[in-house]
């Protein structure tokens, strides 16, 4: 297959839509010769963040010279970001031949009267095969949702466990409590193996170690008692940690915790030294975690999509920007708690513009402005998202100028004269809102 090909392949899988279990995606790496037993592995669940822990690592690792693989999903700019060597997208060869090569495989199974693996299952195997074929010295893999029954709890032996803040979220598939959520999750952490956690809420914590009990798991815990934060701004932060400084560019009050469970992480690994550390988080920049991509009028990406982003983002806005209002761009997805996302991000917003993806799970843009301006939110629908930040900076400039020319004549209610934008909702349209910025 050529690149286009392989394409069409992966588009067709997707039709058999998300399957729970791990029996396909064994019986699919057995048949590829069991490639993810031959790399070490970092390997990430949790809710918000794993993102970004796993930048921060990514970063540093890449600078102490070592070959890096990273398999993320769902991904922003392009297909080929899913699977990256050093920082650097799949090619389009490298992708054609490791789907042609696991194709294969699965077309085997099916002769043999086995169900397909999904597109998830083949995906994940891809990330396998390249990270064994580029000869990497470490992988680092991310759950796509949960972990006991995600595609990629597969691996064992030379593997870091780690776990990302974990919230509600998909709780129709990983349960309705807090407990339920974070026992889901630890499915990926094995029996007397070494879990790092992020600071995590009392309910998962209790979680945790009750699963670490059971289970002669080793716990380190990123301790927020031995974080002194130094210094803080939308695009930066200093700040102290169990007696080091260090620097991150990235913004958003929840950037330095990724970072100290990050710096965790790195100190497992005992050829990682301070200064690589250091460096690897001054210069990590992960794309749509609280990005300023444009200064003037000033426009904010967030990839928040669940109450706990969302109140994240709020805590942000309000500690950078006190007492401002900003205009919002807001997508959603039916599944996610929507009425909790505009009772926590109202108090901040002048103005909504909503718009849609073409993803069916999309509340269209009519329909959610609806539901805005029931809720006393101005709203206004916009049919594409680069048309809702042309609409928006356009507003933004004019509101600029008329608080300037208020602030002149020392008269007038600026009140609700919002010159700043912040886009957020779901991953597809930050994903559409980064895109355009980038061109």
């Amino acid at each position: 297959m050529n690149y286009t090909e392989a394409r069409k392949y992966i588009q067709e899988k997707e039709k058999l839509g998300s399957v729970m279990g791990l029996d396909s995606i064994r019986e699919l790496l057995k048949r590829m010769g069991n490639p993810e037993k031959n790399t070490p592995a970092v390997h990430i669940a949790g809710t918000n963040g794993k993102g970004s822990i796993m930048a921060y690592v990514e970063e540093t690792f890449v600078k102490t010279g070592m070959t890096v693989g990273r398999y993320i999903s769902p991904t922003i700019y392009d297909y080929r970001e899913r699977w990256r060597k050093n920082k650097e997208w799949a090619s389009e060869e490298d992708v054609a031949r490791a789907i042609t090569a696991v194709s294969k495989r699965v077309d085997a199974m099916v002769a043999d009267g086995l169900p397909s693996p999904t597109a998830f299952e083949i995906e994940t195997a891809v990330a396998f095969w390249l990270f064994d074929d580029w000869k990497c010295d470490i992988m680092l893999i991310e759950c796509g949702m949960g972990g006991r029954m995600d595609a990629t709890n597969v691996l064992e032996g030379d593997v870091l466990n780690v776990l990302a803040p974990i919230s509600m979220d998909h709780m129709s598939i990983l349960g309705k409590t807090l407990e339920d959520i974070t026992r889901e999750k630890l499915g990926i952490v094995r029996d007397k193996t070494v879990l790092v956690t992020a600071p995590q809420e009392d309910e998962v914590m209790r979680e945790i170690m009750k699963y670490a009990v059971e289970h002669k798991v080793k716990v380190v815990q990123a301790d927020t008692e031995e974080l002194i934060v130094n210094e803080e701004s939308y695009h930066s932060a200093s700040f102290t940690y169990k007696g080091e400084d260090y620097d991150i560019s990235m913004g958003g009050k929840y950037q330095i915790e990724n970072a100290i469970t990050a710096i965790e992480v790195l100190k497992y690994f005992k050829d990682v030294c301070e200064d690589y550390i250091y460096m690897g988080l001054l210069t990590t920049v992960w794309d749509g975690r609280f990005s300023v991509v444009h200064k003037d009028p000033m426009v904010i990406i967030d990839g928040a999509h669940n109450e706990k982003a969302w109140i994240s983002l709020r805590a942000s806005l309000e500690k950078y920007f006190t007492n401002e209002r900003f205009i919002f761009i807001m997508g959603v997805f039916r599944d996610k708690e929507y009425p909790k996302m505009i009772e926590t991000l109202s108090p901040l917003i002048e103005k909504v513009y909503t718009v849609a993806s073409d993803n069916p799970r999309s509340i269209p843009a009519e329909e959610l402005a609806s539901i805005f301006e029931e809720s006393g939110v101005k709203a206004a629908p916009i049919d594409t998202v680069e048309h809702a930040i042309e609409t928006a900076m356009e507003e933004a400039e004019e509101n600029k100028a008329i608080v300037k020319q208020a602030e002149r004549k020392k008269t007038g209610d600026l009140l609700g004269k919002a010159d700043k934008i912040v886009i957020c909702g779901t991953l597809s349209i930050t994903g559409d809102a980064l895109r355009y910025f980038k061109n």
